[in-house]
């Protein structure tokens, strides 16, 4: 069941009703394409305090999660995983009633149902937008007409219900670097486009991976922000994921991003690192529910703050 969504302009609340297909299909990865791997962790340090907000376990046990967590002060915030369409909603609604604004939202599928993990903020910000369970056509849809209006995209998750894709993304209406946007790219156009681009000056910042009738597909985001070195992989298995995360973070990296997903119920993963400085953070993946709960309930309360998540599913 899909479900079009939230959408609520920053301050204003101003609800959008369009969809937005993804766009533009393009293959993506600077750097060697690797594997999953395994719960990882990372600096281990404590974040700061923040308002719980975060569950909904799935029966079946066949979801996976992977996450980053930060040590840093700052905003109150709430976090949700293993939510169904409607609760995901529901929790939209109410959260955003308060003054809460979403940062991070995950679509993924488990037993034919489609579930969702997200992150809100309660700070200020430009007007924003965000849409859940939209079919390519209608993400599509919603994307030319955003952007027509003026706003970016910021975040994107695809993702695959009974075979079928399906999107959940944020956009902002802010300034920003020029930026280039593509979604269900199958690996080799996603690797052509990341190339492409990268060549280009555009540096990946968000990308999602998931699987279309047992093929691997991806979403992603760049732009021309600059910054600090960064590496990228995608595709990787779990052993390949964790021997990457090992290697790179022994180089001086730090890992912003990670996105977890199945491809013939084996799990695969899409991550980017960077040589920026900052707060410690500590890193997990392949998680089920329970101990996802467990970490998320033990680093919370040393002071981390949840800042990036996947849920995925996996056959057991």
């Amino acid at each position: 069941m899909l479900q079009r969504t939230l959408a609520i302009t920053a301050s204003s609340a101003v609800l959008l009703s369009s969809l937005l297909n993804a766009a533009f299909a393009v293959p993506v990865h600077t750097a060697s394409n690797l594997g999953n791997i395994d719960v990882i962790k990372q600096n281990e340090i404590l974040a700061q305090r923040i308002p719980l907000g975060r569950r909904q376990a799935i029966a079946n046990a066949q979801d996976r999660y992977a996450a980053i967590w930060v040590k840093s002060g700052s905003s109150a915030w709430q976090a949700r995983h293993g939510m169904t369409s409607d609760q995901y909603q529901a929790t939209f609604d109410q959260l955003v009633g308060q003054g809460y604004r979403l940062v991070d939202v995950n679509g993924y599928g488990v037993n034919g149902q489609d579930r969702y993990a997200a992150i809100w903020v309660k700070s200020g910000g430009p007007a924003w937008v965000a849409r859940h369970g939209l079919n390519s056509s209608q993400y599509q849809s919603t994307f030319d007409q955003l952007v027509g209006q003026g706003y970016r995209l910021v975040h994107v998750s695809g993702y695959s219900v009974n075979g079928q894709d399906r999107y959940a993304a944020i956009w902002e209406k802010s300034d920003g670097p020029a930026w280039v946007a593509r979604h269900g790219l199958t690996s080799s156009q996603y690797q052509a486009t990341f190339d492409q681009l990268v060549g280009q000056g555009y540096k990946l910042v968000d990308v999602s991976g998931y699987s279309v009738n047992g093929q691997a597909r991806y979403a992603a985001i760049w732009d021309k922000s600059g910054g600090s070195a960064w590496v990228a992989r995608h595709g990787l298995t779990s052993s390949q994921y964790q021997a990457t995360f090992d290697q790179l973070v022994g180089q001086g990296y730090r890992l912003v991003h990670v996105s977890g997903y199945s491809v013939n119920g084996q799990d695969r993963y899409a991550a980017i690192w960077d040589k920026s400085g900052s707060p410690a953070w500590v890193a997990r993946h392949g998680l089920t529910s329970s101990q996802y709960q467990s970490t998320f309930d033990q680093l919370v309360g040393q002071g981390y703050r949840l800042v990036d998540v996947s849920g995925y599913s996996i056959q057991p």
